[in-house]
């Protein structure tokens, strides 16, 4: 089982850019992450942070922290495989739920938008993989990392979370932040 603490906080869309996004810093390591080309909502072709988010007055970051118990943090050290799918059931069913209600927000509250916690996952397989247009647009929303953002210092100094890594198996919890963006 796990468990999970989600904390949101407020701040200026300026601010927010200013402090925490350098594409030119941060999406290099796109190039070594197995997406790149393979995924829509990942480089290249991901529009500049600032020219589609820079119109927004208000960004509220939302980070939701999901808690493995020693359970299920046993049961990841077993393979890699046992890891993924440990993850996938809990920390990914969280990132699915979040981005469902960040698009139902969306429709709630005309011209916002909403940057995604992790690459788009809408499609069992991307359409760009065979060099197609998306088939689902308009809930294709990009992460953090395309953009260019620190997504460890953001979560550290706006959310209070420390991003965490295991070499093995699972670590103590993992973290899932997306944004949802006003006018």
């Amino acid at each position: 089982m796990y468990t999970t603490e989600v904390r949101v906080k407020a701040l200026p869309v300026r601010e927010w850019l200013d402090r925490y996004c350098f594409p030119d810093l941060f999406r290099d390591a796109c190039l070594h992450c197995p997406d790149h080309n393979m995924n829509w909502s990942c480089p290249p072709g991901v529009p500049a942070a600032e020219e589609l988010l820079g119109g927004y007055r208000t960004v509220y970051l939302i980070g939701i922290k999901v808690i493995y118990d020693d359970e299920q943090r046993a049961r990841a050290l077993v393979s890699d495989k046992a890891a993924d799918e440990v993850r996938s059931a809990s920390y990914g069913v969280v990132k699915k739920a979040l981005l469902e209600v960040l698009l139902q927000m969306e429709q709630a509250v005309p011209g916002s938008y909403t940057v995604a916690a992790g690459r788009c996952e809408q499609c069992e397989k991307c359409s760009r993989i065979i060099g197609r247009i998306c088939r689902r647009p308009e809930r294709l929303r990009y992460s953090f990392s395309a953009f260019g953002f620190d997504l460890t210092g953001l979560a550290r100094d706006q959310l209070d979370l420390e991003l965490l890594w295991a070499k093995e198996g699972l670590p103590e919890y993992n973290v899932a932040v997306a944004a949802f963006l006003t006018r």
